[in-house]
């Protein structure tokens, strides 16, 4: 799970104006779902990003939109997916509530800029907000149902009104330093996304030899090889790269290999569709065999024969295309890019302070607790609904036979 990440959407970066430091002695109402929840006022402070004091219910409406995003991305199926151990040694739990203080984080860190950059929200803005909330609270289904999403994600409609302002604030910071020259790409800037993109995990460049095991029938559909077969092609992958070591692995003659025997896919002419290759390969762009093969190999390197479900593949690693290289780089090398950067790097320079209360926070006591009180809502009133008298239906002003048409008025 990123650290860091930029919330995307409607609900992009903010600052929740207009919510107190929670330092006075207000007692929580029947309506707190915060108290409710985690026994934290809605208004309590949590901590603070350069001083300035962020209100648990910003906080907890982050807190619940990481969970979720965990939970469609089948990170959290279970009890104990909470406790897993992440690559960087954290548990779920432990990734979750430092994503949700990383994203406050954002938000502050934008609200503080535009101001000290003197953006503000324009008219034109404000009616565009005006306009998309109405929107979604429609989508919702009405005033009814976008309270319960509201309830749902633990935050009051003042303070979600108030997120969404900050994805304006930031476009407006963007304008601001684009007319300032601030954002202008730089050739620095081009070898900088290119390292960053040649050393980014997974990222790799390969050609292969298929020898298939499985044929295709007239219909498009397909059906593997017997086992007798399947051990068939297996010997011939196996001749093949003895003969490729025989040439001293060189990569023409690799290559004329390649352009006769695999099966990776051919024209009407016979040509294979990728002779070159694959320049420019992403994590999870190809089967988990064939790309833990290929990341194994430096490059020049050819493999030995390595099964997939497709057949027996002799691959060799090669150079990260220079055109598509450059070209992932132009794509890259962008105004919104570099305000990305800047967003990254007010985050890792902001100054945060921490509350007990924060420190006390479980994330998922909170989100059960949450989600039992949202249930029962519902529950609640869905029985409300289903206990109200239906209206009568009015009456019938269609003639019948007990009840004479009205004449015609004269």
């Amino acid at each position: 799970m990123k650290k860091n990440r930029l919330i995307a959407g409607a609900l992009a970066l903010a600052l929740l104006a207009g919510c107190s430091g929670g330092g006075g002695k207000l007692m929580a109402d029947a309506d707190d779902i915060a108290y409710q929840a985690a026994d934290i006022r809605r208004d309590a402070e949590l901590f603070t990003v350069n001083g300035a004091a962020i209100p648990a219910e910003e906080y907890l409406f982050l807190l619940v939109y990481a969970i979720q995003v965990a939970q469609q991305y089948g990170q959290i199926t279970d009890d104990a997916s909470w406790n897993e151990k992440l690559g960087d040694g954290t548990t779920m739990t432990e990734a979750l509530k430092a994503d949700a203080l990383e994203s406050a984080k954002l938000y502050q860190v934008v609200e503080d800029k535009a101001e000290e950059l003197g953006v503000t929200i324009t008219a034109e803005q404000q009616e565009g907000m005006d306009q998309q909330l109405q929107q979604f609270i429609e989508q919702l289904g009405g005033e009814e149902e976008f309270q319960a999403y509201l309830d749902a994600m633990c935050i009051s409609r003042e303070s979600f009104i108030n997120m969404n302002r900050v994805y304006f604030l930031n476009q407006g910071i963007k304008e601001k330093l684009e007319a300032d020259g601030a954002l202008a790409v730089t050739q620095a800037d081009r070898d900088q996304v290119a390292a960053e993109i040649k050393e980014q995990a997974g990222l790799y460049a390969a050609k292969h030899i298929l020898l298939s095991t499985r044929r295709i029938n007239a219909d498009g559909s397909y059906e593997d090889y017997t086992e007798e077969e399947r051990a068939a092609v297996e010997e011939r992958a196996k001749t093949m790269r003895q003969r490729i070591r025989e040439n001293g692995d060189s990569e023409e003659f690799f290559d004329e290999l390649m352009n006769e025997f695999s099966e990776d896919g051919r024209d009407g002419e016979g040509n294979l569709y990728y002779p070159d290759g694959y320049g420019l390969v992403y994590a999870g762009q190809m089967v988990p065999e064939f790309e833990n093969g290929a990341l194994a190999l430096k490059e020049g390197e050819i493999s030995e024969p390595v099964a997939t479900a497709y057949g027996y593949h002799i691959i060799m690693r090669i150079p990260l295309d220079a055109e598509q290289l450059d070209e992932l780089v132009e794509m890259s090398c962008t105004p919104d890019h570099k305000l990305q950067q800047l967003n990254e790097q007010w985050v890792k320079e902001a100054q945060v302070t921490t509350t007990a209360a924060y420190e006390a926070l479980d994330p998922k006591a909170f989100y059960d607790r949450l989600t039992a009180i949202n249930e029962a809502r519902e529950a609640a009133r869905k029985a409300t609904e289903s206990a109200a008298p239906q209206e009568s239906p009015a009456e019938s002003k269609v003639p019948t036979e007990s009840a004479p048409a009205e004449s015609p008025a004269k």
